[in-house]
């Protein structure tokens, strides 16, 4: 009865064996029957949108004049807009804000105590546009808005491309043409002939400044402080081989 239960552990081994080796070699002839292949498009841009953020303040022992005069600096800034091409709808003001100012005083008896010193106001803004050109020399020339007399500070603008969804396809169908071409070469090389194709992975996009040295990253690199910039991709293809 025991070397009957033997013989039988021993088939089902045998045959648990066997069923594992012919799915591995299964695999390998199949890895050995096919290319492995990426295939990369790489184009340069420019970019059409400009984001410029920034904020403007005044400091006021009276609450009314403050916001008098943060409105007449917003005023002036939809008019210097204007004059330099920039639409107001393009603008964007936040809502204001308030802060009350105090400062330290010491009495003879060395007392501190905090004396209100007047409230401070600030408004940011934020500007969306086509007018790129305009915007970025703005952006650059705000002496002229302090000479006015405002209390500006401006951020470096950002910038974005609209047709970047256009752009990504079209590179993908690139990329993929690459790979393509090169499986080929390799399938021609040995004598072979391209199958179907088995499997394709795309790679993430990477969007950097144009001849920067900026990496590439797993998640993808976006640059937004360029206006000139380089997109890249790959497809990564696995094709049967006749």
């Amino acid at each position: 009865m025991k070397n009957t239960k033997h013989l039988v552990l021993i088939s089902s081994t045998r045959i648990i064996i066997s069923l594992i080796l012919g799915s591995s070699f299964k695999t390998a002839f199949e890895h050995l029957n096919s290319i492995k292949i990426t295939g990369s498009a790489k184009k340069d841009f420019l970019a059409d949108i400009i984001i410029w953020e920034g904020s403007f303040s005044t400091k006021n022992m009276k609450l009314e004049e403050a916001y008098e005069k943060l409105d007449l600096d917003k005023n002036y800034i939809i008019s210097y807009l204007s004059k330099n091409n920039v639409p107001f709808e393009d603008a964007v003001f936040s809502s204001i804000n308030i802060k009350k100012l105090y400062k330290n005083k010491t009495d003879r008896d060395g007392i501190r105590t905090k004396e209100f010193d007047g409230y401070l106001l600030t408004q940011d803004y934020k500007i969306e546009s086509n007018a790129v050109d305009e915007i970025e020399h703005l952006s650059r020339d705000i002496t002229s808005l302090i000479d006015k007399g405002l209390e500006i500070q401006s951020n470096a603008p950002y910038y974005f491309y609209s047709k970047l969804s256009d752009l990504k396809i079209d590179m993908i169908s690139e990329a993929t043409r690459d790979a393509k071409v090169r499986a080929e070469k390799i399938a021609e090389n040995s004598n072979s002939g391209l199958g179907k194709l088995l499997n394709a992975q795309m790679g993430v996009f990477q969007i950097t400044a144009k001849h920067s040295t900026e990496r590439y990253t797993w998640g993808g690199t976006h640059n937004k402080t360029s206006r000139d910039k380089t997109a890249h991709v790959t497809m990564k293809l696995t094709y049967d081989v006749q």
